[in-house]
């Protein structure tokens, strides 16, 4: 990756409700584990559109190959469809519907059927979409991760949408990242997501640590920041690619480059060390 890593001791952090920019230095009492958001936080998505495309053009194919055809604004309204239900379901239930469930609101939304042999090999490949047309790490992520690794335990707290976690393994072990993980929790597995305390007190304890002794690192004020605050972690609000949050955050430190976390990260104090 065509990454620069910066000066750590040069890092400027704002923190939320402050228009200062001051030099932070790490304190005596550090956190022990770090848990991290996986969409706009470790990776950041500029394919997201064409990705889109791509999966109307799937669904579209596979649904001409069964006597189905519809136009692009019906198939473009169905795909919008699939994401309306996602959302709902994640604010309801707090759980993220899985690609299978999606492909069922979508066809329930054009008021078709398909075959198991049709609709099973559809799930699939949108499933896997998202190596075809990958996002990239965060710039900084690949440089700062070793670092990260050797002072704290580090965990990945994932929603998953239409590409399950089984998938985005597959991109963390492509760019040499899976490995800097002790563990990595994926909605679509285990049913629950954020902001579920329970999502983030069991990843807690898979990495063998009290809340008050971690931070999570998320750009989304509903899921990542008050989620992680509720479970009794503190919060590192990542801005660097999704700022829409950032007027509303009440993290305790707003991180804009990745580069700027072990610095941000050093300045928190442990509440249970």
């Amino acid at each position: 990756m065509p990454d620069s890593p910066r000066d750590p001791d040069r890092a400027v952090i704002r923190r939320p409700g402050s228009a200062a920019r001051s030099r932070l230095w790490y304190p005596r009492l550090m956190l022990r584990a770090v848990t991290f958001d996986f969409w706009s936080t470790l990776f950041v998505d500029t394919r997201g559109a064409e990705r889109e495309k791509l999966r109307g053009a799937v669904l579209a194919e596979t649904l001409a190959q069964s006597g189905h055809h519809f136009t692009d604004q019906a198939l473009s309204d169905a795909l919008r469809a699939s994401w309306d239900y996602f959302d709902s379901v994640w604010v309801r239930e707090h759980r993220t519907p899985r690609c299978a469930e999606l492909v069922d609101a979508i066809l329930a939304s054009l008021g078709v059927r398909l075959p198991d042999e049709s609709a099973g090999p559809l799930v699939d490949r949108f499933e896997r979409l998202v190596l075809e047309l990958p996002p990239e790490p965060m710039p900084g992520c690949v440089y700062t991760m070793p670092g990260l690794a050797e002072r704290y335990r580090l965990a990945i707290i994932c929603d998953t949408g239409y590409s399950p976690g089984s998938v985005l393994r597959r991109l963390l072990d492509h760019h040499g990242l899976l490995g800097h993980f002790a563990y990595a929790y994926f909605s679509d597995e285990h049913g629950m997501s954020k902001p579920d305390a329970r999502v983030f007190i069991h990843v807690l304890e898979e990495l063998g640590v009290r809340p008050g002794e971690a931070a999570h690192v998320g750009d989304i004020q509903r899921t990542d920041i008050a989620g992680a605050q509720g479970a009794g972690m503190m919060a590192v609000h990542f801005v660097g690619a999704n700022n829409r949050d950032a007027a509303r955050s009440t993290g305790d430190v707003l991180v804009s480059h990745f580069e700027d976390l072990p610095q941000a990260l050093g300045s928190l104090i442990c509440a249970g060390c």
